[in-house]
């Protein structure tokens, strides 16, 4: 697959030419429009970028070929150009990383890719493309999978593609999160029970072991079970057969088991808490995911690609990160890993006006909203602190309630209802000017 290079200024389709064969990829040169109408097609190109005075092509090629991506770049109003279906826009004049870093990240989305790769994952990172090469071994496979990551990774994800690509992709796909459920349900959640078992065991339920039946069961966070259960869990997986709380005779069971934890196994071995032989039967095919801090090559690619998603899934039009927002990204730590990254662009996303991201418009850690400091809370009781948080929140967004429902998790009704509250109070004057998702100042009254 190559990149369609589109431009009336030859210079520019030059230094295009030369950056994209710089990266490995087949670059494909035109100046006249007609002949670049004439060469397209989805079956040789991918990607296009293509200059902002040729509008018409633009909307032409994404109407006949929506599965080519499109670039567009000049020195105008990106809004044109996205409104008529470019996925990015790029303005003149441009350092050679911000077209790399967006060539990188479509051909790291599914649509840049070709139809015969089978990869869903956005990366461009090496160590995450070695992981990759290994998933796509192993997924086909029988093996036990144990997968290491901090909270955020995408663990599951990569659970879940496992099973997707195995043999046993016609069965079921059980998950269960053993640090959710209380030790002492965990038992029956897992295995199951008869009729009359204990109180309030009005009828028999299967376990999940027994719900994963020619399938394959996540055991998410498995280092948070107690040594007992371990015990229970390596016969299951050493004999394939499950005991249900209350029954005479085992039940024999066909999965493939595939667990994760956000700890350091090595650690909770040593320490006593995690069973050594219990690690060896799940520690067949181990995968350790590094946090994304270590990955940073992919933290712009996997912005943009939320960036999509949550234009997809809102409505909005496509926005533009500005290299200040594209340095405060690459820079944060992202403790959170990539679920914390796709909570900061959709709170950008809702947030900004306009069609480009700015670095003042991207709100990291978890000071977010200036709410109270730990010890000005301490000794406040739980309905000030709220009261606290929705206001500074308010105040935040210069009043918007839209934009801070949002923020705060909360509908637009609860919002209203608790302003109300406190507008009858007299601790909040309900006479203040403040704004809608338009944009709009109105009184509320």
């Amino acid at each position: 697959m190559s990149i369609a290079i589109l431009d009336p200024d030859k210079s520019i389709v030059d230094i295009l030419t030369d950056l994209i064969g710089d990266m490995g990829e087949s670059p494909c040169p035109f100046t006249n429009k007609d002949k670049f109408l004439g060469a397209i097609d989805p079956k040789t190109h991918n990607i296009a970028i293509i200059s902002d005075s040729f509008t018409d092509v633009i909307e032409g090629t994404k109407q006949v070929y929506p599965s080519i991506e499109i670039v567009a770049m000049g020195f105008g109003d990106a809004t044109a150009c996205l409104s008529v279906g470019a996925a990015h826009y790029l303005k003149k004049p441009f350092m050679a990383n911000d077209i790399r870093e967006i060539i990188r990240a479509l051909l790291a989305s599914p649509k840049g890719q070709s139809e015969v790769d089978k990869w869903s994952f956005i990366t461009a990172d090496q160590s995450m493309k070695k992981i990759l090469e290994i998933i796509h071994k192993i997924a086909p496979t029988q093996a036990p999978v144990f997968i290491q990551g901090e909270s955020g990774t995408g663990k599951e994800i990569i659970a879940r593609y496992i099973h997707k690509h195995s043999k046993r992709n016609a069965g079921p796909y059980v998950g269960i999160n053993l640090a959710a459920i209380p030790d002492t349900l965990l038992e029956s959640e897992l295995f199951g029970f008869e009729k009359g078992a204990f109180t309030g065991a009005y009828a028999t339920r299967l376990g999940k072991f027994e719900l994963a039946q020619g399938g394959t069961i996540l055991l998410d966070e498995v280092t948070e079970i107690s040594l007992g259960l371990q015990a229970k869990l390596l016969r299951v997986l050493q004999e394939k057969q499950i005991d249900r709380v209350g029954a005479n005779s085992p039940i024999s069971v066909d999965f493939r088991v595939i667990a994760t934890t956000n700890r350091p196994i090595e650690e909770e071995i040593k320490e006593g808490r995690f069973r050594n032989d219990l690690f060896f039967r799940l520690n067949v095919i181990p995968i350790k995911i590094p946090p994304l801090r270590a990955r940073k090559n992919d933290i712009i690619p996997l912005a943009m690609h939320f960036i999509t998603k949550i234009a997809n899934r809102e409505k909005f039009g496509e926005k533009i990160l500005t290299q200040g927002a594209k340095d405060t990204l690459t820079e944060y730590s992202w403790p959170g890993n990539v679920r914390e990254l796709e909570n900061a662009v959709e709170r950008a996303m809702i947030l900004t006006d306009g069609s480009e991201i700015a670095a003042d418009n991207i709100m990291l850690g978890i000071d977010m909203t200036a709410a109270p400091s730990q010890n000005s809370a301490v000794g406040s009781t739980i309905h000030e602190m709220e009261k606290g948080l929705i206001l500074s929140t308010l105040d935040h967004v210069d009043g918007n309630r839209t934009k801070a429902a949002t923020l705060l998790g909360i509908s637009i009704r609860t919002l209203r209802n608790k302003l109300n509250e406190y507008t009858e109070k007299g601790q909040f004057s309900d006479a203040l000017s403040v704004k809608t998702s338009n944009g709009l100042s109105h009184n509320p009254s």
